[in-house]
């Protein structure tokens, strides 16, 4: 009669303790989507997703490893379907000049289109050039996930 009466109380006593912890999934970071310029590097960094009607916010990091960088310049988002590739947005973003280090522009873009239209759900491309200081022009450009 003590056994029953001891894995008894032993089973009681295990189910009184806690839970084991819950698994939650690993927040999801920034993504950097780097570009390699003749004189050093740009780096886009987005979200993964965005959700539909929030203002899109990426930063544009400009980082020369000799001489100047100068962007953005021409910033526009585009859109890409079955029937070509079509400009979505002109973007005002006043252009910076980096010549030492690394240095960051925010874009914002209210998801509108340029005649003021609310866009949806697709994938957008941000797309702008970046001069430097022997007037080499790089197109950079990165995904925008709208969802």
């Amino acid at each position: 009669m003590r056994r029953p009466a001891a894995l008894l109380a032993l089973l009681v006593f295990a189910s009184c303790g806690s839970a084991p912890p819950v698994r939650t999934a690993a927040p999801i970071s920034d993504l950097v989507i780097p570009t390699s310029v003749p004189n050093g590097r740009v780096d886009v960094i987005v979200k993964p997703t965005y959700t539909v009607g929030e203002t899109i916010r990426a930063t544009i990091r400009l980082s020369p490893t000799t001489g100047t960088l100068r962007g953005p310049l021409d910033p526009f988002v585009q859109a890409s379907g079955f029937h070509g590739t079509a400009t979505v947005r002109h973007l005002a973003i006043d252009p910076i000049t980096v010549a030492a280090g690394s240095a960051d522009v925010a874009v914002l873009w209210d998801m509108r289109d340029d005649a003021g239209t609310a866009v949806g759900s697709d994938d957008y491309s941000l797309v702008f050039d970046v001069i430097d200081d022997a007037g080499r022009r790089t197109t950079v450009g990165a995904t925008l996930q709208v969802r």
